[in-house]
């Protein structure tokens, strides 16, 4: 690619389509070194490459600088290069292209001051008051122990009244039945005494034979023969002085019974033994024989 305008005119470094070219221009008379001022070696052709070669380097080493630098900021090589060297815009022959270099700019971050130092604020707070919060958990932990207990306590002396009054409870209840029992016995025998008085002939209904219940009398049943018998007095004694004590014992009948069981009660009078010995006599006798042994009052035992 030549100049039109002279065999010696400039000669283009690269293509101008490929790059923007950067460009030395290289007249015949300019003044550029101290040998070119006496234009004794104006006419070489070896030197004219080599100054070509000097000006090509010296212009790809300041290529950075141009790209880099501000040409409109003082001091920068792009301008001073313009200010000292102005071709005129008719002797360049490939229009110069411009290089705009665009950096993206990365989001800059911008911290918030008053939030970071509330949290700083919060944290400092929640540190601080750590220990305070767990001594209060021990302290709710030792209080919920404590009352733990005590309910506990007051549970277990709850349920014990409780038990106490459900105990006292069935006492009276029993006691009660016990004593609707005692009164519906006592009239059976004032009616049963009422029909003996009115009625002539034997009044005997009862086996000597008879079976004892494998559970026993009860006290109201014992209670019900001893009114039968001898309307519940230890001492009592038959007109006829044959049977004593409550429940009538013959001598015979005593011995025999007492032998078996209570010796020390052998030769003992059935109506001057103490309560409880005729208590144990008359249960002796019913294990043995039932209730038959009292033929009229046996009515009142199981």
């Amino acid at each position: 690619m030549t100049n039109d305008r002279g065999s010696a005119g400039a000669r283009p470094l690269r293509d101008p389509g490929s790059v923007p070219i950067v460009a030395a221009v290289i007249r015949p008379g300019t003044a550029l070194s101290g040998g070119e001022r006496d234009g004794a070696l104006g006419a070489e052709t070896t030197v004219e490459r080599w100054r070509v070669v000097v000006v090509a380097l010296a212009t790809i080493a300041a290529l950075p600088l141009f790209v880099l630098e501000d040409p409109t900021s003082p001091g920068s090589l792009a301008g001073t290069a313009e200010a000292s060297v102005a071709p005129a815009v008719d002797e360049i022959d490939p229009p110069m292209q411009v290089i705009e270099l665009v950096v993206a700019s990365w989001p800059h971050f911008v911290p918030d001051v008053a939030k970071m130092s509330a949290r700083a604020q919060d944290w400092h707070v929640a540190r601080s008051s750590r220990p305070v919060l767990a001594g209060l958990a021990e302290v709710a932990r030792r209080h919920e122990a404590e009352a733990l207990a005590a309910a506990r306590l007051v549970a277990a002396d709850e349920f014990a009244e409780q038990e106490r009054l459900d105990a006292l409870l069935e006492a009276r209840q029993r006691e009660a039945g016990r004593e609707a029992e005692r009164v519906r016995l006592r009239e059976e025998e004032l009616r049963r005494r009422e029909e003996a008085m009115t009625t002539p002939g034997p009044t005997t209904t009862i086996p000597w034979d008879t079976d004892p219940h494998p559970d026993g009398p009860s006290d109201v049943q014992w209670e019900a023969l001893r009114f039968c018998e001898a309307t519940g007095n230890y001492e009592a004694v038959s007109p006829t002085g044959k049977y004593r004590g409550a429940y009538q014992f013959s001598r015979q009948t005593w011995d025999w019974i007492a032998g078996m069981h209570h010796e020390h009660l052998v030769g003992v009078d059935p109506a001057a033994a103490a309560p409880r010995d005729q208590d144990r006599m008359a249960r002796a006798l019913y294990d043995l024989r039932g209730r038959g042994q009292w033929p009229v009052c046996g009515r009142y035992l199981p």
